[in-house]
Protein backbone atom coordinates (compact mmCIF):
# COMPACT_ATOMS: atom_id res chain seq x y z
CA UNK A 1 0.00 0.00 0.00
CA UNK A 2 1.18 3.24 -1.14
CA UNK A 3 1.44 5.32 2.15
CA UNK A 4 -0.25 9.01 2.16
CA UNK A 5 1.62 12.43 3.08
CA UNK A 6 0.56 14.28 5.57
CA UNK A 7 0.30 17.83 6.04
CA UNK A 8 -0.13 19.08 9.58
CA UNK A 9 -2.59 22.14 10.02
CA UNK A 10 -3.04 24.47 12.76
CA UNK A 11 -5.43 28.11 12.65
CA UNK A 12 -4.49 29.85 15.56
CA UNK A 13 -5.41 33.90 17.07
CA UNK A 14 -2.64 36.33 16.95
CA UNK A 15 -2.92 36.07 20.65
CA UNK A 16 -3.21 32.68 21.33
CA UNK A 17 -1.42 32.05 25.07
CA UNK A 18 0.42 28.47 24.55
CA UNK A 19 0.61 27.58 21.42
CA UNK A 20 4.22 26.07 21.95
CA UNK A 21 2.84 23.18 24.40
CA UNK A 22 0.25 22.70 21.70
CA UNK A 23 3.20 22.17 19.45
CA UNK A 24 5.29 19.87 21.62
CA UNK A 25 2.39 17.71 22.00
CA UNK A 26 2.15 17.58 18.52
CA UNK A 27 6.02 17.03 17.53
CA UNK A 28 5.40 13.55 20.28
CA UNK A 29 2.54 12.56 18.06
CA UNK A 30 4.62 12.76 14.81
CA UNK A 31 7.24 11.15 16.17
CA UNK A 32 5.41 8.15 17.06
CA UNK A 33 6.86 4.78 16.25
CA UNK A 34 3.11 3.56 14.74
CA UNK A 35 3.26 6.87 12.43
CA UNK A 36 5.57 6.44 9.13
CA UNK A 37 8.33 8.25 9.16
CA UNK A 38 8.28 9.90 6.21
CA UNK A 39 4.50 10.49 5.83
CA UNK A 40 4.73 13.96 7.52
CA UNK A 41 5.74 16.85 4.99
CA UNK A 42 5.20 20.45 6.82
CA UNK A 43 3.50 22.13 9.67
CA UNK A 44 1.30 24.76 8.57
CA UNK A 45 0.20 27.40 11.04
CA UNK A 46 -2.28 30.75 9.83
CA UNK A 47 -1.98 33.22 12.49
CA UNK A 48 -5.14 35.84 12.07
CA UNK A 49 -5.76 38.49 13.23
CA UNK A 50 -2.12 39.59 13.96
CA UNK A 51 -1.77 43.74 13.56
CA UNK A 52 1.17 44.89 12.45
CA UNK A 53 4.15 45.80 14.47
CA UNK A 54 2.54 43.94 17.80
CA UNK A 55 3.99 41.49 19.36
CA UNK A 56 2.35 38.03 18.56
CA UNK A 57 2.38 35.27 21.43
CA UNK A 58 2.10 32.16 19.36
CA UNK A 59 4.51 33.31 16.75
CA UNK A 60 7.69 33.81 18.99
CA UNK A 61 6.49 30.60 19.84
CA UNK A 62 6.77 28.75 16.49
CA UNK A 63 10.05 30.37 16.32
CA UNK A 64 11.07 29.09 19.47
CA UNK A 65 9.89 25.63 18.59
CA UNK A 66 11.61 25.45 15.39
CA UNK A 67 14.94 26.79 16.95
CA UNK A 68 14.95 24.42 19.66
CA UNK A 69 13.89 21.46 17.67
CA UNK A 70 15.52 22.48 14.19
CA UNK A 71 12.94 22.84 12.13
CA UNK A 72 13.25 24.72 8.92
CA UNK A 73 10.75 28.38 9.26
CA UNK A 74 9.11 30.08 6.58
CA UNK A 75 7.02 33.13 7.48
CA UNK A 76 4.16 34.90 4.19
CA UNK A 77 2.30 37.84 5.19
CA UNK A 78 -1.06 37.04 3.47
CA UNK A 79 -2.20 40.79 3.69
CA UNK A 80 1.14 41.39 1.10
CA UNK A 81 0.55 42.67 -2.10
CA UNK A 82 3.78 41.03 -2.64
CA UNK A 83 2.42 36.95 -1.21
CA UNK A 84 4.95 35.02 -2.42
CA UNK A 85 5.39 30.80 -2.77
CA UNK A 86 7.03 28.98 0.44
CA UNK A 87 10.68 28.35 0.17
CA UNK A 88 11.62 25.09 -0.91
CA UNK A 89 12.93 22.85 1.92
CA UNK A 90 14.59 19.19 2.59
CA UNK A 91 13.15 17.76 5.37
CA UNK A 92 10.19 18.81 7.92
CA UNK A 93 9.14 21.94 7.58
CA UNK A 94 7.31 24.57 9.21
CA UNK A 95 5.32 27.72 7.33
CA UNK A 96 3.33 30.48 9.25
CA UNK A 97 0.67 32.67 7.43
CA UNK A 98 -0.01 35.39 8.88
CA UNK A 99 -2.63 37.62 7.69
CA UNK A 100 -4.74 40.66 9.48
CA UNK A 101 -8.13 39.35 8.70
CA UNK A 102 -9.77 36.73 11.72
CA UNK A 103 -11.93 33.62 11.34
CA UNK A 104 -11.32 30.16 12.02
CA UNK A 105 -13.07 28.80 8.85
CA UNK A 106 -11.15 31.30 6.80
CA UNK A 107 -7.98 30.45 8.16
CA UNK A 108 -8.63 26.41 7.38
CA UNK A 109 -9.33 27.18 3.83
CA UNK A 110 -6.32 29.33 3.86
CA UNK A 111 -4.25 26.04 5.21
CA UNK A 112 -6.42 23.79 3.10
CA UNK A 113 -4.96 25.85 0.05
CA UNK A 114 -1.58 25.69 1.00
CA UNK A 115 -1.06 22.26 2.24
CA UNK A 116 0.46 20.00 -0.10
CA UNK A 117 0.08 16.48 1.58
CA UNK A 118 -2.61 13.59 0.75
CA UNK A 119 -4.10 14.10 4.21
CA UNK A 120 -4.75 16.59 6.46
CA UNK A 121 -4.85 16.86 10.16
CA UNK A 122 -6.33 19.84 11.51
CA UNK A 123 -5.39 20.56 15.14
CA UNK A 124 -6.80 23.74 17.68
CA UNK A 125 -4.16 25.71 18.68
CA UNK A 126 -5.25 25.14 22.36
CA UNK A 127 -5.26 21.52 22.72
CA UNK A 128 -3.02 18.47 23.70
CA UNK A 129 -2.47 15.57 21.63
CA UNK A 130 -2.09 11.98 22.48
CA UNK A 131 1.44 10.48 21.66
CA UNK A 132 -0.54 8.15 19.41
CA UNK A 133 -3.46 9.78 18.03
CA UNK A 134 -1.90 11.16 14.95
CA UNK A 135 -0.92 7.77 13.72
CA UNK A 136 -4.41 5.83 14.93
CA UNK A 137 -5.71 8.59 12.43
CA UNK A 138 -3.51 7.73 9.76
CA UNK A 139 -4.05 4.28 10.23
CA UNK A 140 -7.68 4.44 9.85
CA UNK A 141 -7.49 6.72 6.64
CA UNK A 142 -4.74 4.67 4.97
CA UNK A 143 -6.97 1.10 6.06
CA UNK A 144 -10.54 2.45 5.26
CA UNK A 145 -11.37 3.28 1.75
CA UNK A 146 -14.56 4.24 2.82
CA UNK A 147 -13.50 6.71 5.50
CA UNK A 148 -13.06 10.65 4.08
CA UNK A 149 -12.41 12.42 7.72
CA UNK A 150 -11.42 10.70 10.79
CA UNK A 151 -12.19 12.40 14.02
CA UNK A 152 -10.41 11.86 17.69
CA UNK A 153 -11.92 11.19 20.46
CA UNK A 154 -12.39 15.12 22.49
CA UNK A 155 -11.38 14.44 26.32
CA UNK A 156 -11.82 16.92 28.67
CA UNK A 157 -9.68 18.13 31.12
CA UNK A 158 -11.08 17.47 34.97
CA UNK A 159 -9.28 18.50 37.81
CA UNK A 160 -10.10 18.68 41.59
CA UNK A 161 -10.98 22.04 41.79
CA UNK A 162 -13.50 21.88 38.77
CA UNK A 163 -16.41 24.04 39.24
CA UNK A 164 -20.18 23.33 38.44
CA UNK A 165 -19.92 24.74 34.62
CA UNK A 166 -16.88 22.29 33.61
CA UNK A 167 -18.73 19.66 35.66
CA UNK A 168 -21.61 20.19 33.68
CA UNK A 169 -19.95 20.44 30.18
CA UNK A 170 -18.05 17.89 30.27
CA UNK A 171 -20.92 15.24 30.81
CA UNK A 172 -21.66 15.13 26.79
CA UNK A 173 -18.15 14.22 26.05
CA UNK A 174 -18.64 10.80 27.73
CA UNK A 175 -21.09 9.79 25.18
CA UNK A 176 -20.43 9.61 20.98
CA UNK A 177 -23.07 11.02 19.41
CA UNK A 178 -21.80 10.21 15.72
CA UNK A 179 -20.31 13.55 14.63
CA UNK A 180 -17.32 14.77 14.07
CA UNK A 181 -15.34 16.65 16.77
CA UNK A 182 -13.47 19.86 15.93
CA UNK A 183 -10.15 19.73 17.48
CA UNK A 184 -7.98 17.42 16.60
CA UNK A 185 -9.03 15.62 13.07
CA UNK A 186 -7.61 14.21 9.92
CA UNK A 187 -8.79 14.56 5.86
CA UNK A 188 -8.78 13.50 2.68
CA UNK A 189 -7.30 16.30 0.66
CA UNK A 190 -10.47 15.76 -1.77
CA UNK A 191 -13.43 15.25 0.61
CA UNK A 192 -14.44 18.74 0.46
CA UNK A 193 -15.29 20.10 -3.30
CA UNK A 194 -16.27 23.90 -2.46
CA UNK A 195 -14.16 25.68 0.66
CA UNK A 196 -16.02 26.15 4.33
CA UNK A 197 -18.24 29.08 4.46
CA UNK A 198 -16.17 31.41 6.28
CA UNK A 199 -19.38 32.49 8.65
CA UNK A 200 -19.55 29.63 10.25
CA UNK A 201 -19.85 29.02 13.75
CA UNK A 202 -19.58 25.15 14.08
CA UNK A 203 -17.49 23.94 11.44
CA UNK A 204 -17.31 20.87 12.72
CA UNK A 205 -21.11 19.85 12.59
CA UNK A 206 -20.57 21.25 8.88
CA UNK A 207 -17.79 19.20 8.50
CA UNK A 208 -19.79 16.35 9.33
CA UNK A 209 -22.41 16.73 6.77
CA UNK A 210 -20.44 18.38 3.97
CA UNK A 211 -18.13 15.23 3.95
CA UNK A 212 -21.04 12.59 4.62
CA UNK A 213 -21.73 10.88 7.60
CA UNK A 214 -21.26 7.67 5.88
CA UNK A 215 -17.83 8.68 4.88
CA UNK A 216 -17.05 10.40 8.85
CA UNK A 217 -15.34 8.15 11.31
CA UNK A 218 -14.99 8.69 14.78
CA UNK A 219 -11.49 6.71 16.79
CA UNK A 220 -12.50 6.52 20.40
CA UNK A 221 -8.95 5.83 20.78
CA UNK A 222 -7.23 8.37 19.52
CA UNK A 223 -7.14 11.50 21.98
CA UNK A 224 -7.34 14.93 22.30
CA UNK A 225 -7.39 17.23 25.46
CA UNK A 226 -8.71 20.40 26.24
CA UNK A 227 -10.18 22.58 28.91
CA UNK A 228 -13.65 23.41 29.33
CA UNK A 229 -15.34 27.11 30.35
CA UNK A 230 -14.76 27.42 33.83
CA UNK A 231 -17.25 30.67 34.42
CA UNK A 232 -20.59 31.62 33.54
CA UNK A 233 -20.39 34.04 31.12
CA UNK A 234 -17.73 31.70 28.88
CA UNK A 235 -20.23 28.82 29.25
CA UNK A 236 -22.77 30.31 28.34
CA UNK A 237 -21.79 32.21 25.45
CA UNK A 238 -20.12 28.96 24.20
CA UNK A 239 -23.94 27.39 24.47
CA UNK A 240 -24.95 30.48 22.85
CA UNK A 241 -22.54 29.77 19.70
CA UNK A 242 -23.60 26.51 19.61
CA UNK A 243 -27.18 26.84 19.22
CA UNK A 244 -26.55 29.99 16.68
CA UNK A 245 -24.42 27.54 14.81
CA UNK A 246 -27.68 24.96 14.62
CA UNK A 247 -29.78 27.85 13.33
CA UNK A 248 -27.38 28.38 10.47
CA UNK A 249 -27.04 25.04 9.18
CA UNK A 250 -30.58 24.70 8.80
CA UNK A 251 -31.19 28.21 7.96
CA UNK A 252 -28.22 28.33 5.46
CA UNK A 253 -27.11 24.77 4.92
CA UNK A 254 -30.87 22.58 4.60
CA UNK A 255 -29.55 20.86 1.73
CA UNK A 256 -26.52 19.17 3.83
CA UNK A 257 -29.19 18.21 6.59
CA UNK A 258 -31.30 16.31 4.03
CA UNK A 259 -29.51 12.71 4.51
CA UNK A 260 -30.11 13.44 8.15
CA UNK A 261 -29.15 15.62 11.16
CA UNK A 262 -25.54 16.00 12.37
CA UNK A 263 -26.16 14.05 15.32
CA UNK A 264 -27.37 11.11 16.95
CA UNK A 265 -28.74 11.27 20.74
CA UNK A 266 -27.82 8.00 22.51
CA UNK A 267 -30.81 8.50 24.79
CA UNK A 268 -30.89 4.67 25.85
CA UNK A 269 -27.36 4.99 26.98
CA UNK A 270 -28.09 8.26 28.57
CA UNK A 271 -30.30 6.60 30.95
CA UNK A 272 -27.99 3.55 31.53
CA UNK A 273 -24.93 5.34 32.17
CA UNK A 274 -25.83 8.71 34.20
CA UNK A 275 -26.13 8.82 37.82
CA UNK A 276 -28.32 10.33 39.86
CA UNK A 277 -26.58 14.10 40.46
CA UNK A 278 -25.88 13.52 36.98
CA UNK A 279 -29.45 14.11 36.09
CA UNK A 280 -29.61 17.37 37.85
CA UNK A 281 -26.56 18.30 35.75
CA UNK A 282 -28.86 17.59 32.89
CA UNK A 283 -31.99 19.22 33.22
CA UNK A 284 -30.16 22.35 34.43
CA UNK A 285 -27.80 21.66 31.18
CA UNK A 286 -31.26 21.27 28.89
CA UNK A 287 -32.76 24.36 30.94
CA UNK A 288 -29.83 27.03 29.83
CA UNK A 289 -29.76 25.44 26.17
CA UNK A 290 -33.20 26.64 25.64
CA UNK A 291 -32.34 30.03 27.14
CA UNK A 292 -29.39 30.08 24.73
CA UNK A 293 -31.62 29.38 21.75
CA UNK A 294 -33.86 32.24 22.90
CA UNK A 295 -30.83 34.88 22.85
CA UNK A 296 -29.25 33.05 19.92
CA UNK A 297 -32.62 34.28 18.22
CA UNK A 298 -32.67 37.55 19.85
CA UNK A 299 -29.08 38.50 18.71
CA UNK A 300 -29.19 37.07 15.27
CA UNK A 301 -32.29 39.77 14.58
CA UNK A 302 -29.69 42.21 15.06
CA UNK A 303 -26.50 41.01 13.24
CA UNK A 304 -24.85 38.36 11.38
CA UNK A 305 -23.88 35.37 12.66
CA UNK A 306 -20.06 35.72 12.90
CA UNK A 307 -20.30 38.30 15.12
CA UNK A 308 -21.45 35.57 17.90
CA UNK A 309 -17.90 34.20 17.61
CA UNK A 310 -15.77 34.65 20.07
CA UNK A 311 -12.54 33.31 21.84
CA UNK A 312 -13.82 31.54 25.88
CA UNK A 313 -10.12 32.91 27.86
CA UNK A 314 -11.18 30.30 30.81
CA UNK A 315 -10.75 27.52 28.51
CA UNK A 316 -6.61 28.98 28.00
CA UNK A 317 -6.05 28.02 31.24
CA UNK A 318 -4.35 24.69 31.88
CA UNK A 319 -3.28 23.57 34.95
CA UNK A 320 0.33 23.48 36.20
Amino acid sequence: MIEKTLSLAIPCRADEPDLGSTLDSLLAACRSPELPSACLREILICLNGVTAGQESPPLQAVREFCTRHAVSLDEIDLSSAQERAPQAAAGLRCVVLAADWRGKPRAMNALWRRARGDLLAFCDADVRVAPDALARLYAQLQNDAQARLVAAREVPVVDAQVGLWSRMGALPYRFDFGNAGGRLFMIRRDALISPLPEDLLLEDAWLTVAVGKSHVRKHMQARVFFVLPRTWNDYFAERVRTEAGKIQLRRHHAGLLEPGPVAAYPWAEFVRRMTWPEYGLALLALAIRGLARLWAWGRLRRGGFYRLYRPFRSTKRWAG
